[in-house]
């Protein structure tokens, strides 16, 4: 009998580790991935993977977004233009940031980051993944009184979810890591945490889903669907090739609006650019992961130096890399920690996070095309979220009963 076959495009973590999660159990798989594996938004990420981080759309950011929405050096810029999709886009995210929603959003991640936690732990130590794994949580580090206070806000928000937060004060934090400036104040330690190099475990992870057979098809585009009665046979491909599955997951981040269109069915996102520049270690480096709360800045131990990442820029599908908000991430970083200006750049980078206005990744099936499956959406926490939603979306494909609750996260919410 011939076993059950699945065409996966996107080859981010999230396609990546549904592929891993089919194949332990007999699927055929193949991987289409547009462009290269080493490209794509995946690779670029922070590497905190943070348990039960809180959602994009929160209350009381409606203002502080319209405040920093025209300003170039601001966490989250806007570039004026007329797009009605962003519009609407921007119109859903204010309806979200409501207490309602937040609490609602919060039970959702909560109980995603525990169960994720245990997937990215069994994958490291079934695989032996070598990518800089580290299961000494992160840091959030504030340079002033009242971010430490809405920092001890948050993190009672998440000890109400079971997880462990530790509130240090800027001595102790200094004696733990000196590579802290004196102003520091302190930082809340989110110890069920980790952090990687996500180049490192995508590139490892798709080495290790070949060994299981799964075919990966890199600078493969699809062109078009093969569908009939209601369902989708397979894909045309940019190269000329028709590759047929009983089964399509379209994980391919932001390009997956234009994928599922083709379908005729709606995925609102908007690309969430993001940047980050690989420096040298500085004298003293930091040995966790943390974030910069008053700068928004993600610093990342990584490949012998530092990743520094962040903002959120909604300025269209497009990998312009705007300079001025490449200079952020150094400039944020030298508020924090010593020796900033003694390093050097190793790179710069952008890339596309595909946003949902109401701040829940969109994972499952396809209205109007019974066998395809979506799952995209995840923002600025598809590493940390990427091995759970391949699970899920494992075990969905598989005709079972999916191990966590995905309703709120249905493709026709919208």
């Amino acid at each position: 009998m011939k076993e059950p076959s699945t065409l996966i495009v996107g080859a981010g973590v999230v396609g990546v580790c549904t592929a891993y999660y089919l194949a332990k159990r007999g699927h055929r798989v193949t991987i289409l991935e547009s462009g290269r594996l080493e490209e794509g938004a995946s690779k670029g990420n922070a590497g905190i993977i943070a348990l039960g981080h809180p959602p994009l759309p929160r209350p009381g950011l409606v203002w502080k977004t319209i405040k920093w929405m025209l300003n170039r050096g601001s966490p989250l810029y806007v570039p004026p233009r007329i797009d009605f999709g962003l519009i609407a886009w921007m119109w859903n995210f204010r309806n979200a940031c409501t207490d309602a929603h937040f609490r609602q959003c919060m039970r959702i991640l909560a109980e995603w980051g525990w169960a994720t936690g245990k997937c990215w732990d069994q994958i490291i130590d079934d695989e032996k993944i070598e990518c800089e794994y580290h299961r000494t949580g992160w840091l959030d580090v504030f340079r002033t009184e009242e971010g430490m206070k809405h920092g001890r806000l948050e993190a009672d928000l998440l000890g109400e979810h079971g997880f462990n937060v530790e509130m240090i004060g800027g001595d102790e934090l200094r004696r733990r890591e000196p590579a802290f400036r004196k102003e520091i104040v302190g930082a809340a330690h989110y110890t069920d945490s980790r952090f990687a190099n996500p180049g490192k475990f995508v590139g490892q992870l798709a080495d290790r889903v070949r060994r299981m057979g799964v075919q990966v098809h890199e600078q493969t585009k699809v062109i078009e669907f093969v569908r009939a009665n209601g369902r989708v046979g397979g894909v045309r491909t940019s190269n000329g090739r028709r590759i047929d599955a009983d089964t399509i997951v379209l994980a391919a981040g932001v390009w997956t609006m234009e994928l599922a269109g083709k379908l005729g069915v709606r995925v609102p996102m908007q690309a969430g650019k993001g940047y980050h520049v690989n420096i040298t270690a500085p004298p003293q480096c930091p040995s966790v992961a943390c974030v910069l709360n008053e700068t928004y800045v993600a610093v990342t131990p990584m490949a012998g130096g530092l990743r520094l990442a962040g903002t959120v820029e909604l300025s269209g599908i497009n990998h312009r890399l705007m300079q001025k908000r490449v200079d952020m991430l150094s400039a944020g970083a030298r508020q924090y920690l010593e020796g900033i200006d003694q390093t050097k750049i190793i790179n710069s980078w952008c890339g596309l996070r595909p946003c949902t206005a109401d701040g829940l990744p969109v994972i499952g099936w396809a209205p109007r095309a019974a066998n395809v499956f979506i799952a995209t959406g995840h923002a600025k926490y598809g590493f940390a979220y990427g091995p759970i939603t391949g699970q899920l979306a494992s075990e969905c494909i598989l005709g079972e009963r999916p191990s966590l609750d995905i309703s709120a996260m249905r493709v026709d919410r919208f």
